[in-house]
């Protein structure tokens, strides 16, 4: 549009009107004009018409009359002619070429072609010529661009009638109408323009203007303005966009003031780099103010960001860097020092971000700034913390090495001096129940029993609790092993026992390999099923199950029995050490058989739980990760 910029600098509501008179003038021009070329061609039409019904009417006329010897009555009729509406002359010529009747007397008795000569405007004549020796009866003509007709009739009796019509009259008559009606015809086109000038302007230029000044307020920022056009028409499609867009901008424009706002009060600091040597600031978010800055301030100084680092952490942070803006990648976080306006130093954790242009150049640097000097701070003083929590730990390690050499010093005493005295009371005691028994009387023998009782009892406990420290202390070995194996062995410990009771056996082991301390699963093994053939052997048909399955990434191991059972408000105290649910009359034991299992399961990384009723017998479940 740029070889109109007159055009272009017309406002719309004038530009529109003008445009449409232009196209009504040269409409009415064109019109006019197609219009007056045609009227020569309809009034040569017409008079032609006119001419031949009146040269037929002559033609008989003359033809009526018994030659042309009657000249007084055959110069009446060619006169009569001259009443004709645009008739110039008349020549009635014989076979001869004499002129015998005419409208101009003085041209009768001449030969055609001394009339010719006479008269150069009525050379048209001429082309009749043709006509007549072609024998034509009657025939008009107008030669290019002459403003007359020429007709000719032939005469029956002899002759011929030659005719000269002016169309300058009719012609006149025709284009002045031709004036008349497009004059009315302008008129009303400009009246129809003009209305249709005002009706834009009052349905489209002024809701335009309307659309114009609403747009250029919302541009200057005003986004509360709104068009308000109503309709269906483009000007309403694009004011209810408008609209919309105004709405979406200024929602957008509430949450960046939200967020610019939740961001100045919040301990994070937002910075624009540019992208020069030192990286001078470009823009500072108002958070900056935490460590005594202005973001005016700070712009306003001849400071570079670099400036502002620790000296120690420049060099590292400049090389990181220099070594993303060169390889990527676009989004990097670093920490260092930076100096506050009172001289302190603060950590910050820095995620800059690069915008790189088309040609991969870094065109920009953002970046977000957290003040975590606190977070520093704890850090150091976590460090001490597990420094002196180290140093009391290798203290603490060496006492604790120290207690276990003194435990096992005392589990030797333990071993060997405790159990001393009772294999020698225990020795005594069978050689007075042997030697000496037929002597004593049956309270002595009674009290006899009683001691050795009391020895083996004494003994037991004291192996157990050696078990027990020992499976609190010894090294666990991972290994794998297989468990039917290892069933089949523990249950071939408790043979007699089994045989004995009478207990019936049931196995629903599935193959399996478990990554375990192998002697720590025998002894949980040997104390449960010992457990389960001690409390099943007073029912009439002791049963012992021992079953084992997969389930939901864990294998899990069961023992059960139909003995005595317990009530489950006592299922953790059965596994404390020295906890009886019996008595040690009616079932014997000395309480640290479960504490004994549930330690080495602990150990092993598993789990032990009981499920039992009173009388319906008890099912210990293991579980270990597969």
């Amino acid at each position: 549009m740029k070889q109109w910029p007159g055009l272009l600098s017309i406002p719309g509501r004038w530009l529109a009107p003008l445009l449409l008179a232009v196209f009504a003038f040269v409409a009415i021009t064109v019109g006019f004009a197609l219009q007056w070329r045609d009227a020569d061609h309809r009034v040569t039409e017409l008079e032609t018409r006119r001419l031949l019904e009146r040269l037929g009417v002559e033609q008989s006329r003359l033809s009526a009359q018994s030659g042309l010897a009657n000249a007084l009555l055959v110069r009446r009729l060619v006169g009569g002619l001259g009443v004709y509406s645009g008739m110039l002359n008349a020549y009635l010529v014989d076979d001869a070429g004499l002129v015998v009747a005419s409208l101009v007397r003085s041209d009768i008795g001449r030969t055609l072609g001394d009339v010719l000569n006479r008269h150069p405007e009525l050379a048209g004549l001429r082309e009749l010529d043709a006509l007549i020796k072609d024998g034509s009866s009657v025939q008009v003509v107008r030669p290019p661009g002459a403003p007359h007709l020429f007709g000719h009739a032939s005469i029956d009796t002899g002759g011929h009638l030659l005719t000269v019509a002016d169309l300058s009259l009719p012609l006149a008559q025709r284009q002045a109408g031709l004036r008349d009606q497009v004059m009315r015809e302008a008129l009303l086109l400009m009246l129809l323009v003009a209305l249709l000038a005002v009706l834009a302007h009052v349905i489209w230029f002024r809701r335009a203007e309307r659309l114009a000044r609403t747009l250029a307020t919302m541009g200057e920022g005003q986004l509360q303005v709104r068009a308000g056009l109503h309709g269906f028409d483009e000007l309403a499609l694009i004011g209810a966009q408008a609209d919309r867009m105004a709405e979406r901008l200024q929602a957008g424009q509430a949450q960046l003031r939200h967020i610019n706002a939740l961001v100045d009060r919040s301990p994070v600091v937002v910075i624009e780099w540019r992208t020069e040597a030192g990286r001078p600031m470009k823009h500072l978010s108002r958070s900056v103010s935490q460590w005594g800055y202005q973001p005016d301030e700070l712009l306003m100084m001849d400071l570079r960001y670099h400036d502002l680092v620790h000296p120690e952490d420049l060099p590292r942070i400049t090389a990181e860097s220099a070594r993303y803006q060169e390889r990527g990648t676009d989004e990097y976080r670093q920490e260092y020092r930076l100096r506050r306006a009172d001289g302190q130093w603060a950590w910050v954790d820095d995620r800059t971000s690069l915008t790189r242009d088309a040609h991969g150049r870094v065109s920009s640097i953002s970046g977000v700034l957290l003040d975590i000097t606190a977070l520093k701070d704890a850090q150091t003083t976590l460090e001490r913390t597990n420094a002196e929590l180290e140093r009391r730990v290798a203290v603490r390690t060496a006492q604790l090495s120290a207690a276990n050499e003194e435990l096992e010093a005392f589990s030797y005493t333990v071993s060997h001096d405790l159990k001393a005295p009772l294999r020698g009371i225990d020795g005594y005691s069978q050689l007075l129940q042997e030697a000496y028994a037929d002597r004593l009387d049956d309270e002595g023998r009674e009290f006899i029993g009683r001691i050795r009782r009391g020895v083996q009892q004494m003994g037991a406990l004291i192996s157990d609790l050696l078990d027990y420290s020992r499976m609190e202390r010894r090294t666990m070995e991972s290994q794998q092993v297989d468990l039917l194996p290892l069933i089949e062995l523990v249950i071939e410990g408790h043979g007699a026992d089994i045989r004995a009771a009478g207990t019936q056996l049931k196995l629903q082991v599935e193959p399996m390999v478990l990554q375990l301390d192998r002697e720590g699963l025998a002894v949980v093994l040997r104390n449960l099923v010992g457990n389960a053939v001690k409390f099943s052997q007073g029912r009439p048909a002791p049963v012992v199950e021992i079953g084992s399955r997969r389930e939901a990434g864990k294998c899990i191991l069961w023992v059960r029995d139909n003995g005595v059972g317990f009530d489950m408000k006592y299922h953790d105290r059965i596994f404390g050490i020295f906890q009886r649910l019996q008595r040690a009359e009616d079932y014997a034991g000395t309480g640290v058989g479960l504490a004994l299992v549930a330690k080495a399961v602990q150990r092993m990384g598993g789990r032990v739980r009981a499920e039992s009723q009173p009388g319906e017998g008890a099912t210990f479940f293991l579980e270990f990760p597969e």
